[in-house]
């Protein structure tokens, strides 16, 4: 495995009466980093404690040799003078060369888009072309690690969409590590390698990406990593079941199964992702059970359907204009499925 680009180790930082205590955090070239909690958890604080900018109570946040860190503020800045001198004023900070200034900054412009706009006055750029020209700016002076602070705030979905698509683009050909600071769990996932997940100045869990949102540690987690089915249940005897995992009571007559092992009588959150309730109509030979859909609802692209399953209310996803995309409607009875290996048992207590 590759040098860590920037390592957090015993990291522990004082604002007020707010602190931040982060163990262990490793930042490694062409990985992103997404940094997900709740407003107040110190997820801008780890980011400045990592750039450099706070002073730590203890701990350290140690570079690579020769390691460049870039930051990009969640309230982006122009500076007076064109869109062109904006991108280059890092790298004539650091003493380059004026062609090679302007073959960097072209560069960078072109990347995000904003090329055309280079002889303009960056001071009438719109919000969206503002976040484009504050990473063109950063990724210039082509740094090892770069520091995203809400990347994607205050854009519209569309403007939310595009920048990621071309984020993501730059980074795969710049090997760039990056941590990103973002409340839009759906940019986060088309970024993120990694989540590093904050709650209460505490890293609460840190993992690969598909690990993390399919086995969250808690329940709060579940909930920020998209886990949109919860429900409180009880362990049952395994001599009441064949499957070799646990066996989970969650209602009257209402079971699941699952592949993690939890003693007998065990109070649990069973968690399971929406895209993994298989649904259709009609009984199927292997079903978790039978189902009244109580609501609808579609963004053009994906359609979320709510359930009535004995009581329980159970969401999934499908994709639009398809299938059960087309045909499904409110008070449809169906029959769905859910694997053992999609439910996820997390302690109660």
């Amino acid at each position: 495995m590759s040098e860590a680009a920037l390592a957090v180790r015993d990291l522990e930082v004082a604002r007020g009466a707010f602190q931040l205590r982060v163990p262990a955090l490793e930042l490694r070239a062409g990985e992103a980093l997404a940094v997900l909690g709740p407003n107040g958890a110190g997820k801008s604080t780890l980011l400045r404690a990592m750039a450099g900018l706070l002073p730590l109570r203890s701990g350290s946040a140690t570079r690579a040799e020769s390691c460049d860190v870039a930051l990009v503020f969640q309230r982006p800045i122009a500076f007076s003078g064109s869109v062109a001198r904006n991108v280059e004023l890092p790298l004539w900070a650091r003493g380059v060369p004026r062609e090679r200034r302007r073959e960097r900054a072209r560069a960078a412009m072109e990347e995000f888009g904003i090329d055309h706009l280079a002889g303009r006055d960056a001071a009438t750029l719109s919000g969206g072309e503002l976040r484009r020209l504050a990473l063109a700016r950063a990724f210039a002076p082509e740094p090892d690690v770069l520091l995203l602070d809400e990347p994607f705030d205050d854009l519209d979905a569309a403007g939310r969409e595009t920048l990621s698509l071309d984020l993501r683009r730059v980074l795969d050909q710049t090997g760039v590590a990056v941590a990103m600071v973002t409340h839009d769990l759906r940019q986060a996932l088309l970024l993120a390698d990694h989540i590093a997940i904050l709650l209460d100045g505490r890293l609460a869990q840190e993992g690969r990406r598909d690990e993390v949102l399919r086995r969250p540690a808690g329940p709060e987690i579940a909930r920020l990593v998209g886990m949109g089915n919860l429900w409180p249940a009880r362990v049952l005897d395994p001599g009441l079941s064949r499957f070799p995992g646990s066996s989970i009571e969650l209602g009257d007559d209402l079971r699941l199964a699952s592949v993690e092992r939890f003693a007998s009588g065990a109070e649990v959150w069973v968690g399971v992702r929406p895209e993994n309730v298989r649904l259709a109509k009609g009984a199927e030979p292997e079903t978790s059970g039978r189902a009244i859909v109580t609501a609808i609802f579609s963004d053009g692209v994906l359609v979320t359907a709510l359930l009535d399953w004995g009581g329980l209310e159970v969401r999934t996803h499908f994709v639009s204009g398809r299938g059960l995309g087309v045909s499904l409607k409110r008070g449809d009875a169906v029959s769905f499925g859910i694997r053992p290996e999609d439910v996820h048992l997390m302690p109660r207590s």
